[in-house]
């Protein structure tokens, strides 16, 4: 999640902070940082929060907006961020993660490494982690760190016993205990994962490789409209391009079908049952949302849309939601069968994939800083509480606790319904 701001922002964001962040410490002290008025529907049920900085470096701390998680990691959570401060005229980059007990909101270690977090991925007991130019392996346990490489990483993706490193035009697979290199490719994409095969695009080619040593087990020529993975989904790899949407069958090795498409979806994948759903935008520079049969490789239905989403569409019993980011009424419900609108709500521009928890939908909202809780099937406001924050991760723990994470490096746990 990396994203580093320019220069000129980040002074510029520092002194419209400032009176917020002593504000927010102030009242994090009187109020756990949360609250609800006659219109946000009722207060948040707030268990814990956990603000990963000291109290010295509220005066000259600059968000860089790259956050961690909240991972969820059994009965405990990674989180941390980036930020920059002035000591001396000298800005400093640091990097802070911690593991966090779910139930206490207790840190059972942190860390802290200079420079700047990007992805972050879990392979047993190790963190694989990119920073900066490197990619580093911290013991889950602990804390420490185990190895470092210097690669600098677009992307991580576990697959089989290695996580893969995507730098440029080449694929690396890195032992998660050690960081050693087992094997390296060229590859113009970044990979997906089908258990331990490892699937990548080099030029018109898909490969397909045993994740652990590299060697390969098969390959496809892809059409030219067909440029990189998505995402798999049960025995099918979905593939994009610029216009196009594309499957090839796992067990058989084939291209089962190619879509021309208006562009290629803004946001990832939904799937449910015989339908995709998804985004795309039109020549004219509209939106518009498909439920796209693939038997057919035509729509079901469609609905345009104001604007486009970074989250994927939102499964929902017999409802599909996504965020129209430019309305006022953000947060839209259609239903699967015919695509009519169930019901629309305010929820600020929604950057981070919201998540559900049986008849409860819950949404992070950028603009207005708040966690909303709605109930699923109508839209009815539960709850919504204030972040100090823009929200920067959503998750839900085994236990139904949700833990919404902010750009100034506070971790908020509520109760769910």
């Amino acid at each position: 999640m990396g994203r580093g701001r320019a220069q000129e922002s980040l002074r510029g964001v520092t002194a419209r902070r400032l009176a917020c962040g002593v504000l927010a410490a102030l009242l994090a002290v009187v109020t756990g940082c949360s609250s609800a008025s006659s219109t946000t529907g009722a207060p948040a049920p707030v268990l814990w929060t956990f603000a990963d900085l000291a109290w010295y470096k509220w005066l000259n701390k600059v968000s860089l907006n790259s956050t961690v998680g909240p991972i969820i990691v059994g009965q405990t959570v990674l989180y941390g961020g980036t930020y920059g401060y002035t000591v001396a005229s000298q800005e400093t980059k640091t990097s802070k993660l911690a593991l966090i007990d779910s139930a206490s909101g207790q840190a059972r270690w942190r860390l802290e490494h200079n420079g700047t977090w990007g992805p972050i991925v879990l392979h047993g007991g190790t963190i694989a982690a990119a920073i900066g130019d490197s990619v580093i392996g911290f013991d889950l346990a602990s804390g420490t760190q185990r190895w470092e490489m210097p690669i600098r990483a677009r992307t991580l993706t576990v697959a089989g016993d290695v996580v893969l490193v995507a730098e440029r035009q080449a694929l690396h697979a890195l032992d998660p205990a050690s960081g050693r290199q087992r094997w390296e490719a060229k590859s113009t994409s970044d990979p997906s994962a089908a258990g331990d095969t490892a699937l990548f695009v080099d030029g018109r080619i898909l490969r397909a490789v045993a994740a652990g040593t590299g060697e390969a087990r098969w390959s496809l020529e892809l059409p030219t409209t067909l440029a990189y993975p998505q995402s798999v989904r049960g025995r099918h790899l979905y593939l994009l391009g610029a216009s196009a949407l594309g499957a090839v069958n796992l067990g058989t090795h084939s291209l089962e079908w190619v879509a021309p498409l208006g562009s290629a979806p803004t946001a990832g994948l939904a799937a449910a049952d015989d339908t995709l759903y998804f985004t795309t935008q039109a020549p004219t520079g509209s939106y518009v949302f498909h439920a796209f049969d693939p038997a057919t490789r035509k729509d079901r239905w469609t609905r345009a849309l104001d604007s486009s989403s970074p989250v994927a569409p939102i499964v929902i019993g017999s409802l599909v939601a996504t965020a129209a980011n430019s309305d006022d009424k953000s947060l839209l419900a259609m239903s699967r069968a015919n695509g009519t609108v169930a019901w629309q709500a305010t929820a600020g521009s929604v950057p981070v994939q919201p998540v559900v928890k049986g008849n409860v939908l819950y949404v992070a909202g950028q603009g207005p800083n708040r966690v909303y809780a709605f109930q699923a099937d109508t839209g009815a406001l539960l709850w919504s509480g204030r972040l100090w924050g823009w929200p920067m991760g959503i998750a839900l723990t085994e236990d139904g606790t949700l833990l919404v994470g902010a750009d100034n490096l506070t971790l908020y746990a509520y109760r769910t319904l």
